[in-house]
């Protein structure tokens, strides 16, 4: 037996340690996933849920979950977008925008980016070698969540 099954969980290890040291586990005022979000909107004011999906690599109705906290939280607002009024706009509140003024980037950034820097053939591997593990091990069915953020039945 290869040391292969080592190697994939202890990067995995890593991953969780690196999302828990960001504030992924709710130790600070935001989760990862809400401080990810906020972190976005404040770079590009006017974000769609469906771009803030697509910038977090994140299905339109778990960003939208997220966003819906983070709004009710009084963090941001929904706009009708200027140039399309069919088109909803997020934009960061004052109380959001001092949220996450000073809050660092969370692990969630970093390992978008990273994914950026994989040749196409790693990134083919990975995602077809993590489908197959989430699958043999009956994960496959769960809903893929934002990182600590409670699911459809409001479980974490």
């Amino acid at each position: 037996m290869t040391d292969h099954p080592e190697t994939i969980m202890n990067a995995l290890r890593r991953i969780v340690q690196a999302l828990r040291r960001s504030g992924a586990a709710g130790d600070g005022p935001l989760t990862g996933a809400q401080a990810l979000v906020l972190r976005h909107i404040g770079a590009r004011p006017g974000l769609s849920v469906n771009e803030l999906a697509g910038l977090t690599f994140t299905g339109q109705s778990t960003v939208s979950e997220v966003v819906g906290r983070l709004e009710t939280a009084g963090l941001l607002d929904r706009r009708r977008a200027a140039d399309d009024g069919r088109r909803v706009a997020l934009w960061l509140t004052p109380a959001g925008q001092a949220a996450v003024a000073g809050v660092a980037a969370p692990a969630q950034e970093s390992l978008i980016a990273a994914l950026a820097t994989l040749p196409p053939q790693t990134l083919a591997a990975l995602a077809g070698g993590l489908e197959a593990w989430t699958a043999a091990a009956g994960l496959a069915d769960l809903p893929p969540v934002m990182f600590f953020e409670p699911g459809p039945e409001g479980a974490a």
